[in-house]
Order: C-alpha cells, then structure tokens, then sequence
C-alpha cells in the first residue's frame, strides 16, 4: 500500500489531465503583438496550439541543438498553455517554471494554475514548457541502473564500499553518454534561457513575466542577465547563489538539511510525537541508520528493503516540507519495529514514481544539467576527502553529498558553468527567501537578491522550501500585487511568524508595504485541520472550469503551515516536482530540489 503522499500526486496527476470547463479555446497562434526578433527558428505563426484538456491548448516548437551552430539540427520542446480568462483585460504571458532541474514544467502547469490568484488567472496567458531533455522535450532517457545508483551506501567508510560506490556511479553516468551523448552537452541553462526567449518570441510577446520556484530560479535570473530588455516581472522564488564553487554549494545545501532535520526534532520533542515517546527522536533515527548500515530493513509493503540509502532519501524527502513531517515519523516508527515500508515508498515519491513502478526522467535531468552548469572534480578520490570535511559541519547528511556527486565525476560532457547574475537594466526582480527553507537556503536567496542589479528581497519566516501559492496570504498578496501591478515591496519586506533568518534574534514580522498598496497589520489565523472528507472538495471544486478555490484566510499561518488544503496539496506537488535545486542530482543524491 502506497503512502497519502503518493497517493495525492497520483490523484493530483489525474485531476490536472481531467481539468475541463467546457469554455471555447483561443484561437490557434499568438495573442500578443507582434514578435521581436530573437535568435531562433520559431516564429509565433510556428505554434500551432491544440486542445488537450479542458482550457489548455499544447504545441511543439523546434529550437537549435546547438545555439552557436544552428546547422547541427534541431530538437523539440513541448508548451502548455492557458489562455487569459478576460482577453480584454489580458497583461500577457506568464511563464512557470517548478525546478528540478528535471521537473516537468508542462505538467507542473495542469495542477499549478487551478491553484492561482483568480486576478492572475483572468490577465495572463499561464505558460510551461519542458526544458530540453527533461519530460516531453527531447528527454535523456537512462535510469535503467536508478534504484541500484539510490541504494548506494551514503555513508562509505570501507575502501570496498567506496569502490562500489564508484562503480555504481560510473555505470550510470556512462548509460547515460550511451543513450543521450548527442544531447548532453547542450542541456545546460544558459541554453534554456535561450529557448525561453525562442519561446517568447514564438509567442509574439515583447516582455515575459515569470515564476520560478528552486532551480527555476537559476533559469530566471540567467534569462535576466541574457535578456534584460525582456524581463517585465520576474518572482524567483527559493533562490540559488551562482557564486558559490561546487564545494561550498554542496555543503551549504546540507547545513540547510540539518536545520531542517534540527526543526522536525525540536517539534517531534516538544509535541511528544510518535517517536520521542521512545525516548530521544534523534537517537531513535541514528538507531534508524545503524539498523540499515548494519543490514536493509525489510520492506514488506514495497518491492525493495529500505537500505542506507533509502533510509537518508526517505529522511531528506520528507524535510522538505512540514507537512510530511507526520509521514516520516510514522515512517521511523515503522522501521524501528523492522518495516522499512514507508521510507522506501518516501523516497518514491521523492523520485516521482509513477502508479505502475516506473520511473521519469527527472534524476538522469537532474544530472545533466547540474553537470554542464557546475564544473565538479573529476578525480574520483578527491570526493574521500570531500566527505571527511563536510561531515564536520553536516553530520547527518555531509557525507552523502560528496558520494553523490562522483556521477559528476564521471560524467561525459564537458561543463560550462555558470557565473552569478547580474540581469543590469533589468525592471525591479522579486526574490523570496524562505528562512528554514533546506534544499534552497535563505542564505542562497538573499545573496541571489543581491547579486542582481534590482533584486528585490521578500523574506518568508517559516519552513519548508518555496511558498508563493502554497498558503501565506501575506506573500501571496505582495507577489500578486507585483505581477498584476509591478507594486515591488520596500525593503526589509518580511512575511510569516516563524524562524527569523539564520543569526538573526527572533522578533515580530512587520507586515510589508509596496509602492501600490498602504501598509496594514496582517492577521495570523491558525490553519484549519483537514479531516477525512477536505480531499474530496479541492478537486471538486478546484478544476479549471468551476468555482475558484476559496482563497486562504487573510495573514500567514505562522512557521509556514498552509491555511488551506488546497495549498498543503500544491506544497506537496511543488516537493514531487521541483525536488529541489539540487535534487537527486550532483550534489545529492538523496536530498531533494525544485
């Protein structure tokens, strides 16, 4: 039996495919003015938009494989779009990106618009297109070695199992030149941004508007600094720091991860959780960990026992949101007693495996473009000596961050790394950091907000990764306003009542003024408790075509509990989506990152 989690992102799959409202479709081509220039095949006449349930139209355009020799052929990318509700009062397109790298913005899109501001929904043609080589867009295909490269130990502390762990990373990596060494080398995110400008000017538009949550902020803020003239209003939400080398990266995500796993302790202790009633919460996950070292815990409900590496990916997942916080107790609680079921079914849904076993294409993505867009060490050896270092000041998890990465090692096409953005003469950037955010760090958003010549920082006091749409009013309402209106917020713009910024004293959160709107106290509701019938109503109410959910009650629910169920299910969807910056991807293996 799977877990809840799994089974609200299969049912979440099926409601976005069902969506449909019966409305007549836009008509097919662009709805802006007419198309600037812009390096690239596509015109906006070249879209040729079809239906493909309820108000969504999709289409295929060709871009180059490679953008400085367009004589090397083309590759396909798959559009979804939802056409403006009002046509009159229509701003322009509205581009979504959910991270990863390797999650499917295409279907990201079906669940995420439903979801919006019914303000949003009525002005913006809402647009997702699957980057290069992930989902339906060219997809690198070579997973086939997936579960053996997750099982591996993240922890080796033997010669035999580092060398295991070298071989299960060279095997993998190598599948994948097989498969997709055409590709390869020309995944990386300079080259999205490039075919998100093809793509706006496929559209006929001028400017863009954006969201990018995770590593979708990597891709808006380089589009930023390729094309600043295009940028109309950008919100980068959980931002990435393009400064830091592949070291500093790595082990800053994974002091992310300990705060995290610090959070769901500290919570566990206070409200005498499942397994604090065993006695420590934090010795009950090592005795977790040495159990799966010492031999995999039997998994009766899933087709694998929970090995070392289930056991960290298991954990990692469910940080990532407080919500499944629940799930990972009732998941250690459940390995304590010898079951390793529900750590094995966490770190499915992490991985996004679909209802009859398979997997997509998000981790061998993952890898692609992290590997293009970072240039990591490429001696095997040097990642002994990486693990040893970040263990000093990542003990759970530092370790594992430097095993993962030997893909990298081994990987086939050369990098072009990317450099901090700068995107000068671009209009103000919104840039929201969350402050216990672990796969994205609210160091990372704050030095993103920064590097940028008009970045604009929004702090979120709470935990979890990403909140724009998933449950604070307060940031909703600033991000709405700012998309709608261009209002941008003053600075020192804080929401939530939850942890304050890493090394910063806890204190009240002032609520935040824009140039638009006057400022005004928020009102901190305490979310209400979804019983066993709340699941039923979101998706009979939140399709494309019938009533506007509800939305949540004015103010935040502090520490970044959603306030409605709905956005508790767009948090999950964002966690199986995104998966975090770094995901499963060079860096970790077994921590998720869009």
């Amino acid at each position: 039996m799977r877990t809840r989690l799994l089974v609200i992102l299969t049912a979440l799959a099926v409601f976005a495919a069902a969506c449909s409202d019966g409305e007549p479709a836009a008509p097919p081509g662009g709805t802006g003015p007419a198309g600037a220039a812009t390096p690239g095949p596509s015109t906006a006449a070249s879209l040729q938009w079809a239906r493909c349930g309820g108000r969504a139209e999709c289409a295929t355009f060709a871009v180059p494989l490679d953008w400085s020799d367009p004589a090397r052929g083309t590759i396909e990318l798959s559009v979804i779009r939802y056409p403006a509700r009002k046509p009159a009062e229509r701003i322009g397109v509205l581009v979504a990106n959910p991270g990863g790298p390797g999650g499917s913005a295409v279907d990201f899109m079906k669940a995420w618009q439903s979801l919006l501001a019914p303000g949003i929904r009525d002005r913006f043609d809402l647009v997702a297109f699957d980057p290069r080589g992930v989902g339906e867009s060219t997809p690198i295909l070579c997973h086939d070695r997936l579960q053996e490269l997750v099982a591996v130990d993240p922890d080796p502390d033997t010669d035999a199992e580092w060398r295991e762990a070298e071989r299960v990373a060279r095997a993998f990596a190598d599948d994948c030149a097989a498969a997709a060494g055409r590709l390869l080398p020309y995944v990386g995110t300079k080259n999205v941004a490039r075919d998100m400008d093809a793509l706006r000017a496929a559209l006929g538009e001028e400017q863009l508007t954006y969201v990018g949550y995770s590593y979708g902020t990597t891709l808006g803020a380089v589009y930023a600094d390729m094309f600043p003239g295009r940028v109309r209003a950008f919100v980068l939400d959980g931002g990435t720091d393009q400064s830091l080398d592949y070291e500093t990266l790595a082990v800053t995500q994974m002091v992310g991860f300990e705060r995290a796993l610090r959070a769901y302790l500290d919570d566990c202790a206070a409200t005498r959780c499942a397994l604090a009633r065993q006695g420590d919460p934090r010795a009950a996950i090592d005795r977790v960990i040495a159990a799966a070292e010492q031999q995999p815990i039997p998994a009766p409900g899933a087709d694998r026992p929970a090995g070392p590496g289930e056991v960290q990916l298991g954990i990692i997942a469910a940080l990532y949101s407080k919500f499944t916080w629940n799930q990972l107790t009732q998941a250690l609680v459940r390995a304590l007693e010898g079951d390793g079921t529900g750590l094995v079914q966490l770190t499915d849904f992490y991985l996004q495996r679909n209802p009859d076993g398979s997997y997509p294409n998000l981790i061998e993505a993952n890898y692609a473009v992290n590997s293009i867009d970072s240039a990591c060490p490429k001696d095997p050896l040097a990642y002994r000596a990486m693990a040893d270092r970040f263990a000093k000041v990542a003990p759970t998890f530092g370790r594992s961050a430097a095993t993962s990465g030997l893909v990298c090692a081994y990987w086939a096409a050369p990098p072009d790394p990317l450099t901090a953005p700068r995107a000068a003469g671009a209009p103000p950037i919104l840039v929201i950091a969350t402050t216990n955010d672990p796969a994205t760090p609210y160091e990372w958003g704050k030095a993103l907000s920064e590097q940028l010549a008009s970045g604009v920082l929004l702090t979120y006091r709470g935990e979890g990764h990403t909140i724009y749409a998933q449950g604070s009013a307060c940031v909703d309402e600033v991000v709405n306003a700012y998309l709608l209106n261009l209002a941008v917020p003053a600075a020192g713009a804080a929401c939530g009542d939850g942890p304050p910024p890493p090394g910063q004293q806890a204190g009240p959160t002032a609520a935040p003024r824009t140039e638009a709107t006057p400022t005004r106290a928020a009102r901190l509701v305490p979310p209400p408790v979804p019983g066993p019938g709340a699941f039923a109503p979101l998706f009979a109410n939140s399709s494309d075509e019938g009533p506007t959910p509800a939305p949540p009650p004015e103010g935040d629910a502090g520490g970044g509990q959603p306030a409605t169920w709905g956005y508790w299910v767009a948090g999950l969807l964002l966690l199986a989506m995104a998966a975090g910056f770094v995901g499963i991807g060079v860096w970790q293996v077994r921590r998720p990152g869009g």
